[in-house]
């Protein structure tokens, strides 16, 4: 037997014994960012049923427009669709389409504000240039702020300005998502550095995957996220630790028997 082959012996051996672990265990490890699965919607959404559905088919954030579209006051179905939202196990988020509408975009949620998970500002074609007026007024009303746009607008509207890049990024890059074999992936597809996000430092907390999906009736946009971000962070692995060997116990020694008195004996002379 060589060297190797000694050694390996040995180790199988004391392996066996337990005292050593087997080469093939592998130790615990820190839990790693993991993506969950949101949509986003500007729909009316009237059956309770449908959030349930969602949130069995794995989304768990639901995000919506909530003021009048093309106005900042409050959309009428805005606080029944959050609710329904909430009472199947979703989280929830708002947006309005238009920037400057974010003080009544968040005020449009009333009683379910503190649960708002964040206020997204539009910064797309067609919207105004945000400003750090509206991000610090999203926050002095007690609501996270992120910023929604993409690296084919920011450049033009903002001028690519990273003066944004402690906010957190919800990007879009939109494209063909076969929902039956969709998988939470914040990756994909691959983020385009711009505005000071998208790097390794500073990686975006949400993406857009896909435009009007139909979602069992409803037309939604497919987005992964953070699940971090969201406080949906999972778990660490759990690792079974094999429990340790019986040690062999010796018998208990039996109950000693009393020793009966010695006969008498009979002592025989020579005669």
């Amino acid at each position: 037997m060589n060297k190797k082959n000694l050694a390996a012996a040995l180790a199988l051996s004391l392996a066996i014994l337990g005292l050593i672990a087997p080469t093939n265990v592998t130790s615990a490890q820190a839990a790693t960012p993991s993506s969950v699965k949101v949509v986003d919607s500007a729909n009316i959404i009237t059956d309770p049923a449908w959030f349930t559905q969602a949130y069995n088919e794995g989304i768990r954030l639901y995000v919506m427009h909530s003021t009048a579209w093309g106005s900042c006051a409050p959309w009428e179905h805005t606080q029944a669709q959050l609710k329904m939202a909430l009472d199947a196990g979703l989280k929830i988020a708002v947006y309005t389409r238009d920037a400057t509408c974010w003080q009544g975009g968040i005020a449009a949620a009333g009683p379910y504000q503190s649960q708002l998970q964040f206020f997204a500002l539009d910064v797309e074609t067609g919207s105004p240039a945000v400003t750090r007026a509206m991000v610090d007024g999203v926050r002095a009303m007690g609501v996270r702020p992120v910023i929604y746009s993409g690296s084919g607008m920011w450049p033009s509207i903002m001028n690519n300005s990273s003066a944004f890049a402690d906010v957190p990024l919800w990007d879009t890059n939109a494209g063909a998502v076969n929902y039956s074999g969709w998988l939470a992936d914040t990756g994909a597809p691959a983020p385009v550095a711009y505005g000071g996000w998208n790097t390794a430092a500073n990686p975006r907390i949400g993406v857009q995957q896909k435009f009007e999906h139909n979602l069992n009736g409803v037309l939604v946009d497919l987005n992964s996220f953070d699940a971090g971000f969201l406080g949906l962070g999972e778990p660490a692995p759990v690792v079974v630790t094999p429990a340790p060997a019986p040690v062999p116990t010796a018998a208990p020694a039996p109950t000693p028997k009393p020793t009966p008195a010695p006969a008498k004996v009979r002592i025989h002379h020579r005669r």
